[in-house]
């Protein structure tokens, strides 16, 4: 069915990274309504059980999307705003992500894998959307107290903040080589992090009047996620099995539930509902970012990048298609 055949009424959301974790518990939720309709983008469609169980395909749409491809990144975009046949998408959830703390990997495009998959695709996405997104339709990042080197959560869990060494050379994933293969890995997330917060607030300040808004949110720390997969055995199980249970014990802990529940909010306009350039927590409360995300420079740095990405980017010889 395509999307455009849907209800005069309904009001259409965008969620990647909706098939586990906190950003499967955002599609329930909006779902719960049922005005609304949600598009996702999933690397395996068809190994997404939970999610298609939500829904039938008249209230939820899965596409395939593959983050560490920028062709499949342009096909689904373009594939969204064909079946939307015009209508305009009420919000974006800039939610899926990874997190490597093995051997640096590039992706097809030549960029770190980390990096492409928790900002560089979403921007190219974000852009190819532009023209479909309603007026003030709120767009989110999903960021993390982990860019912040003063976030006693993060740094409790060995984050030490991103390390923003200039954004091609974050591209490459060029942070710090000197500290072990793991923290190396954690640094890059972190960076990943304070990028795409350092784009939303250029965006925000860019965007006139009426055009999209602009939302940094960190769900808090949320045990039993997928963010583990590639941890030893070790913390896999402590992940997936003892933290969650002392997760309210643990200060900038949340649940999937929970930040599900504050991001619904956020994307249906119950939260900052006039306010662009927010960062915010699971709380519902703006909340300070890291002080290197105030940089103005870095900022315009950052949207240039993914502006000329955006512009200057073309299908080549990739697969378009999910691997």
């Amino acid at each position: 069915m395509d999307i455009s055949r849907s209800q005069r009424m309904t009001v259409l959301h965008l969620v990647t990274g909706g098939t586990s974790g906190i950003g499967l518990e955002l599609v329930r939720i909006l779902l719960a309504d049922p005005a609304n309709r949600v598009i996702v983008g999933a690397r395996r469609p068809a190994e997404a059980p939970a999610l298609r169980g939500l829904a039938d395909e008249g209230r939820l749409k899965i596409l395939p999307l593959d983050l560490a491809s920028l062709a499949s990144t342009a096909a689904f975009a373009d594939a969204v705003a064909a079946g939307l046949a015009g209508r305009r998408l009420a919000s974006l959830a800039a939610n899926a992500g990874v997190q490597n703390v093995k051997a640096r990997r590039m992706t097809v495009d030549g960029y770190e894998e980390t990096l492409q998959a928790n900002w560089l695709a979403h921007a190219l996405l974000i852009e190819r959307l532009l023209p479909v997104l309603a007026p003030g339709a709120p767009v989110v990042f999903t960021a993390s107290g982990t860019h912040d080197p003063d976030d006693a959560g993060a740094r409790r869990f060995g984050f030490r903040g991103g390390l923003y060494t200039g954004i091609e050379r974050v591209a490459r994933g060029d942070l710090d080589g000197s500290v072990p293969e793991k923290q190396q890995g954690m640094d890059r997330y972190a960076t990943s992090k304070l990028v795409a917060i350092l784009h939303a607030y250029a965006l925000a300040r860019s965007t006139p009047v009426g055009g999209p808004r602009w939302f940094a949110y960190d769900p808090g720390l949320m045990p039993g996620t997928g963010l583990a997969r590639d941890r030893s055995a070790v913390e896999r199980w402590a992940w997936s099995t003892i933290l969650p249970v002392v997760a309210r014990a643990i200060p900038g802990a949340s649940t999937p539930r929970r930040s599900a529940a504050t991001y619904a909010r956020l994307l249906t306009g119950r939260l900052f509902p006039q306010e662009s350039g927010v960062h915010l927590d699971f709380s519902g409360r703006r909340t300070a970012s890291s002080a290197d995300s105030d940089r103005q420079d870095w900022q315009e740095e950052v949207a240039a990048f993914a502006g000329a990405i955006s512009q200057g980017w073309r299908p080549a010889a990739a697969e378009t298609a999910p691997r």
